[in-house]
Protein backbone atom coordinates (compact mmCIF):
# COMPACT_ATOMS: atom_id res chain seq x y z
CA UNK A 1 0.00 0.00 0.00
CA UNK A 2 1.34 3.43 -0.97
CA UNK A 3 2.50 5.75 1.79
CA UNK A 4 -0.25 8.12 2.85
CA UNK A 5 0.59 11.80 2.98
CA UNK A 6 -1.44 14.98 3.53
CA UNK A 7 -0.14 18.50 2.92
CA UNK A 8 -1.75 21.93 3.05
CA UNK A 9 -0.99 23.73 -0.21
CA UNK A 10 -3.25 26.75 0.36
CA UNK A 11 -4.79 28.29 3.47
CA UNK A 12 -6.05 31.82 3.05
CA UNK A 13 -9.12 33.41 4.55
CA UNK A 14 -12.06 31.06 4.16
CA UNK A 15 -10.39 28.64 1.70
CA UNK A 16 -8.16 25.64 2.23
CA UNK A 17 -6.68 23.17 -0.26
CA UNK A 18 -4.93 19.98 0.84
CA UNK A 19 -3.19 17.29 -1.16
CA UNK A 20 -3.90 13.65 -0.33
CA UNK A 21 -1.45 11.05 -1.58
CA UNK A 22 -2.00 7.32 -1.20
CA UNK A 23 -5.70 7.63 -0.33
CA UNK A 24 -8.51 5.96 -2.27
CA UNK A 25 -10.66 8.30 -4.34
CA UNK A 26 -13.68 7.05 -2.38
CA UNK A 27 -12.15 8.36 0.85
CA UNK A 28 -11.44 11.78 -0.65
CA UNK A 29 -14.94 11.97 -2.07
CA UNK A 30 -16.40 10.97 1.29
CA UNK A 31 -14.57 13.90 2.92
CA UNK A 32 -15.86 16.21 0.21
CA UNK A 33 -19.47 15.16 0.76
CA UNK A 34 -19.29 15.09 4.56
CA UNK A 35 -17.86 18.62 4.61
CA UNK A 36 -21.13 19.72 3.02
CA UNK A 37 -23.63 17.43 4.70
CA UNK A 38 -22.47 16.10 8.07
CA UNK A 39 -20.23 18.63 9.82
CA UNK A 40 -22.54 20.43 12.29
CA UNK A 41 -22.89 24.20 12.71
CA UNK A 42 -25.24 26.55 14.56
CA UNK A 43 -28.23 28.12 12.82
CA UNK A 44 -31.63 29.44 13.85
CA UNK A 45 -34.11 26.56 13.88
CA UNK A 46 -37.42 28.29 14.67
CA UNK A 47 -38.80 31.64 15.83
CA UNK A 48 -41.78 33.04 17.75
CA UNK A 49 -43.13 36.40 16.62
CA UNK A 50 -44.78 38.78 19.09
CA UNK A 51 -44.93 41.83 16.82
CA UNK A 52 -44.23 42.21 13.14
CA UNK A 53 -45.46 45.46 11.62
CA UNK A 54 -43.09 45.27 8.64
CA UNK A 55 -44.28 44.55 5.10
CA UNK A 56 -42.59 41.11 5.19
CA UNK A 57 -44.34 37.94 6.33
CA UNK A 58 -43.21 36.16 9.51
CA UNK A 59 -42.19 33.08 7.50
CA UNK A 60 -39.85 35.09 5.27
CA UNK A 61 -38.17 36.78 8.21
CA UNK A 62 -37.79 33.39 9.94
CA UNK A 63 -36.17 32.05 6.76
CA UNK A 64 -33.76 34.99 6.69
CA UNK A 65 -32.87 34.42 10.33
CA UNK A 66 -32.04 30.82 9.51
CA UNK A 67 -29.66 31.93 6.79
CA UNK A 68 -27.69 34.25 9.08
CA UNK A 69 -24.28 32.57 9.35
CA UNK A 70 -23.38 32.04 13.02
CA UNK A 71 -19.88 31.45 14.34
CA UNK A 72 -19.81 27.82 15.46
CA UNK A 73 -16.25 26.84 16.43
CA UNK A 74 -16.95 27.01 20.18
CA UNK A 75 -20.52 25.74 19.74
CA UNK A 76 -19.25 22.32 18.67
CA UNK A 77 -17.77 21.94 22.14
CA UNK A 78 -20.58 23.56 24.15
CA UNK A 79 -23.80 22.26 22.58
CA UNK A 80 -25.30 18.81 22.15
CA UNK A 81 -25.20 17.08 18.79
CA UNK A 82 -28.41 17.19 16.69
CA UNK A 83 -29.34 13.57 17.42
CA UNK A 84 -28.72 14.13 21.13
CA UNK A 85 -31.01 17.18 21.22
CA UNK A 86 -33.85 15.74 19.12
CA UNK A 87 -37.09 16.63 20.90
CA UNK A 88 -35.36 18.85 23.48
CA UNK A 89 -37.17 21.90 24.85
CA UNK A 90 -36.03 25.35 23.71
CA UNK A 91 -35.32 26.10 27.37
CA UNK A 92 -32.53 23.50 27.34
CA UNK A 93 -29.40 25.67 27.22
CA UNK A 94 -27.29 22.60 26.33
CA UNK A 95 -29.14 22.36 23.03
CA UNK A 96 -30.34 25.86 22.17
CA UNK A 97 -29.00 29.41 22.15
CA UNK A 98 -31.67 32.12 22.31
CA UNK A 99 -31.73 34.79 19.62
CA UNK A 100 -33.72 37.88 20.55
CA UNK A 101 -34.77 40.83 18.40
CA UNK A 102 -36.79 43.87 19.40
CA UNK A 103 -36.57 46.96 17.21
CA UNK A 104 -38.83 49.93 16.58
CA UNK A 105 -38.47 52.94 14.29
CA UNK A 106 -40.01 56.07 15.84
CA UNK A 107 -42.94 57.54 13.87
CA UNK A 108 -41.12 60.85 13.83
CA UNK A 109 -38.12 59.36 12.01
CA UNK A 110 -37.42 60.85 8.59
CA UNK A 111 -36.55 57.47 7.06
CA UNK A 112 -36.81 53.74 7.60
CA UNK A 113 -34.11 51.41 8.91
CA UNK A 114 -32.65 48.12 7.73
CA UNK A 115 -32.55 45.78 10.72
CA UNK A 116 -29.33 43.77 10.45
CA UNK A 117 -27.78 40.69 12.00
CA UNK A 118 -25.78 42.97 14.30
CA UNK A 119 -29.08 43.97 15.95
CA UNK A 120 -29.70 40.41 17.16
CA UNK A 121 -29.11 39.72 20.84
CA UNK A 122 -27.80 36.18 21.37
CA UNK A 123 -27.62 34.48 24.75
CA UNK A 124 -24.19 33.00 23.98
CA UNK A 125 -21.43 35.52 23.12
CA UNK A 126 -19.50 32.78 21.28
CA UNK A 127 -22.41 32.35 18.86
CA UNK A 128 -22.46 35.56 16.87
CA UNK A 129 -23.17 36.60 13.27
CA UNK A 130 -20.19 36.14 11.01
CA UNK A 131 -21.47 38.90 8.72
CA UNK A 132 -23.02 41.58 10.99
CA UNK A 133 -24.31 43.67 8.07
CA UNK A 134 -26.58 40.89 6.79
CA UNK A 135 -30.01 42.56 6.30
CA UNK A 136 -32.99 40.90 7.95
CA UNK A 137 -35.94 43.25 7.39
CA UNK A 138 -36.70 46.87 6.51
CA UNK A 139 -38.80 48.86 8.97
CA UNK A 140 -40.54 52.06 7.92
CA UNK A 141 -41.15 54.92 10.40
CA UNK A 142 -43.59 53.77 13.08
CA UNK A 143 -43.05 50.04 12.44
CA UNK A 144 -41.86 47.54 15.05
CA UNK A 145 -40.63 43.97 15.21
CA UNK A 146 -40.30 41.72 18.25
CA UNK A 147 -39.34 38.05 18.14
CA UNK A 148 -37.51 35.28 19.96
CA UNK A 149 -35.70 32.59 17.99
CA UNK A 150 -33.64 29.55 18.89
CA UNK A 151 -30.43 28.33 17.30
CA UNK A 152 -29.06 24.79 17.55
CA UNK A 153 -26.46 22.55 16.00
CA UNK A 154 -27.63 20.92 12.78
CA UNK A 155 -26.23 19.24 9.68
CA UNK A 156 -26.34 20.14 6.03
CA UNK A 157 -28.43 17.11 5.07
CA UNK A 158 -31.24 18.59 7.19
CA UNK A 159 -31.08 22.00 5.52
CA UNK A 160 -28.44 23.96 3.61
CA UNK A 161 -28.35 26.63 6.34
CA UNK A 162 -26.39 24.18 8.51
CA UNK A 163 -23.77 23.40 5.87
CA UNK A 164 -20.40 24.90 6.89
CA UNK A 165 -18.96 24.77 3.37
CA UNK A 166 -19.98 26.91 0.42
CA UNK A 167 -17.62 24.95 -1.86
CA UNK A 168 -16.20 21.44 -1.51
CA UNK A 169 -14.33 20.09 -4.54
CA UNK A 170 -12.13 17.05 -5.14
CA UNK A 171 -9.70 17.03 -8.08
CA UNK A 172 -7.21 14.58 -9.50
CA UNK A 173 -3.67 15.77 -10.19
CA UNK A 174 -3.28 16.51 -13.92
CA UNK A 175 -0.20 15.64 -15.97
CA UNK A 176 0.52 16.62 -19.57
CA UNK A 177 2.96 14.68 -21.73
CA UNK A 178 4.07 16.82 -24.66
CA UNK A 179 6.32 16.61 -27.73
CA UNK A 180 7.20 20.05 -29.15
CA UNK A 181 8.49 18.58 -32.43
CA UNK A 182 4.91 17.59 -33.30
CA UNK A 183 3.33 20.89 -32.28
CA UNK A 184 2.02 23.18 -35.01
CA UNK A 185 1.38 26.93 -34.70
CA UNK A 186 -2.30 26.08 -34.28
CA UNK A 187 -1.40 23.83 -31.35
CA UNK A 188 0.80 26.48 -29.70
CA UNK A 189 -1.99 29.03 -30.07
CA UNK A 190 -4.42 26.56 -28.51
CA UNK A 191 -2.28 25.98 -25.41
CA UNK A 192 -1.43 29.68 -24.97
CA UNK A 193 -3.94 29.83 -22.09
CA UNK A 194 -1.59 27.53 -20.15
CA UNK A 195 1.62 29.62 -19.73
CA UNK A 196 3.65 26.93 -17.92
CA UNK A 197 2.90 24.37 -20.62
CA UNK A 198 3.58 26.83 -23.42
CA UNK A 199 6.90 27.84 -21.82
CA UNK A 200 7.95 24.21 -21.47
CA UNK A 201 6.96 23.44 -25.08
CA UNK A 202 8.93 26.40 -26.42
CA UNK A 203 12.09 24.94 -24.89
CA UNK A 204 11.85 22.29 -27.62
CA UNK A 205 12.30 19.16 -25.50
CA UNK A 206 9.67 16.46 -24.90
CA UNK A 207 8.58 16.24 -21.31
CA UNK A 208 5.94 15.76 -18.67
CA UNK A 209 4.37 18.61 -16.69
CA UNK A 210 2.05 18.63 -13.70
CA UNK A 211 -0.51 21.42 -13.99
CA UNK A 212 -1.59 23.54 -11.06
CA UNK A 213 -4.72 22.28 -9.30
CA UNK A 214 -6.29 25.66 -10.08
CA UNK A 215 -6.10 25.08 -13.84
CA UNK A 216 -9.32 24.24 -15.67
CA UNK A 217 -8.40 21.51 -18.14
CA UNK A 218 -11.53 21.38 -20.30
CA UNK A 219 -9.94 23.66 -22.93
CA UNK A 220 -6.74 21.61 -22.80
CA UNK A 221 -8.71 18.46 -23.56
CA UNK A 222 -10.02 20.23 -26.66
CA UNK A 223 -6.45 21.06 -27.70
CA UNK A 224 -5.47 17.41 -27.16
CA UNK A 225 -8.21 16.09 -29.42
CA UNK A 226 -8.22 18.79 -32.10
CA UNK A 227 -5.32 21.23 -32.52
CA UNK A 228 -2.57 19.12 -30.95
CA UNK A 229 -3.33 15.57 -32.07
CA UNK A 230 -0.38 13.35 -31.26
CA UNK A 231 1.55 16.26 -29.72
CA UNK A 232 0.25 16.12 -26.18
CA UNK A 233 -1.65 13.81 -23.86
CA UNK A 234 -3.60 14.78 -20.74
CA UNK A 235 -3.61 12.28 -17.85
CA UNK A 236 -5.61 12.44 -14.61
CA UNK A 237 -3.77 10.74 -11.74
CA UNK A 238 -5.98 9.63 -8.80
CA UNK A 239 -2.96 8.77 -6.62
CA UNK A 240 -2.64 12.45 -5.71
CA UNK A 241 -5.90 14.23 -4.88
CA UNK A 242 -6.61 17.90 -4.23
CA UNK A 243 -9.43 18.71 -1.81
CA UNK A 244 -10.58 22.33 -1.73
CA UNK A 245 -13.05 23.54 0.89
CA UNK A 246 -14.37 27.09 1.16
CA UNK A 247 -16.07 27.90 4.45
CA UNK A 248 -19.23 29.96 4.85
CA UNK A 249 -17.51 31.47 7.88
CA UNK A 250 -19.33 29.35 10.45
CA UNK A 251 -16.21 27.21 10.97
CA UNK A 252 -12.56 27.68 10.14
CA UNK A 253 -11.82 25.82 6.85
CA UNK A 254 -9.24 23.51 8.45
CA UNK A 255 -11.75 22.67 11.18
CA UNK A 256 -14.27 21.58 8.55
CA UNK A 257 -11.87 18.98 7.12
CA UNK A 258 -10.93 17.82 10.61
CA UNK A 259 -14.57 17.36 11.58
CA UNK A 260 -15.27 15.56 8.30
CA UNK A 261 -12.55 13.00 9.10
CA UNK A 262 -14.13 12.55 12.55
CA UNK A 263 -17.47 11.88 10.84
CA UNK A 264 -15.91 9.09 8.78
CA UNK A 265 -14.38 7.56 11.92
CA UNK A 266 -17.69 7.74 13.78
CA UNK A 267 -19.67 6.22 10.93
CA UNK A 268 -17.09 3.45 10.45
CA UNK A 269 -17.11 2.57 14.16
CA UNK A 270 -20.91 2.45 14.11
CA UNK A 271 -20.93 0.14 11.08
CA UNK A 272 -18.35 -2.20 12.59
CA UNK A 273 -20.32 -2.36 15.84
CA UNK A 274 -23.53 -3.23 14.00
CA UNK A 275 -21.74 -5.91 11.97
CA UNK A 276 -20.38 -7.44 15.18
CA UNK A 277 -23.89 -7.48 16.66
CA UNK A 278 -25.21 -9.25 13.56
CA UNK A 279 -22.45 -11.85 13.72
CA UNK A 280 -23.13 -12.49 17.42
CA UNK A 281 -26.87 -12.85 16.76
CA UNK A 282 -26.24 -15.30 13.91
CA UNK A 283 -23.85 -17.32 16.09
CA UNK A 284 -26.44 -17.56 18.87
CA UNK A 285 -29.05 -18.87 16.43
CA UNK A 286 -26.84 -21.76 15.32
Amino acid sequence: MAEQKVDIVELSGSRITVTMEGFPVAYGNALRRLALSDVPTMAVDFAYFYDNESSVYDEIIAHRLGLVVLKSDEALRKYGQPEECAGASESDSHCYAQVYLEYEVPPSSSSGVYVKASDLKISDPDVKPVYPDTPIVYLAPGQRIHLAAYARLGRGYEHGKWSPAAVSVLRYSVFVDFNPSKMTKECLDCISAYPDLLRAAEEGKPGRLELSYKENTSALRYCESEACRGALSVTYDPSKLYLTVESTGALEPARIIWEATSCITRKTDKLLKELDEVQVAEAEQK
